[in-house]
């Protein structure tokens, strides 16, 4: 009986190996791109100066002076407050012009 030459194994596991990254490569530039994009977004948003004061204002029935919470998403909001000493009701215009806050009052 003539001997055979058992096929070799070693090539065709390297060969599934190169086919496994060259097919999972697209995923992994994707990945980067998207960390990429996600730090960038971080990095603006911790450079970004944030508008958080408290402003002083006055009830407009008694005069009595509270401050009010501001951030830069309030602007061209209207607030409605109740006095903390009259208990009567007033409304809180809040306007943002360039970093600056303008708060008016007036009674409800």
């Amino acid at each position: 009986m003539p001997k055979t030459k058992a096929p070799s194994k070693t090539k065709k596991p390297a060969a599934k190996k190169a086919a496994a990254v060259d097919h999972h490569e697209p995923e992994h530039k994707t990945a980067e791109k998207v960390m990429e994009t996600v730090l960038k977004e971080q990095i603006i948003e911790a450079t970004t100066e944030r508008l958080d004061q408290w402003v002083t204002i006055e009830c407009p029935h008694c005069g009595e002076g509270t401050e009010l919470h501001v951030i830069a998403d309030m602007d061209g909001q209207t607030i409605d407050q109740d006095c903390g000493v009259c208990a009567r009701s007033y409304v809180a215009h809040v306007e943002i012009d360039e970093g600056e806050v303008h708060v008016g009052t007036e009674a409800a």
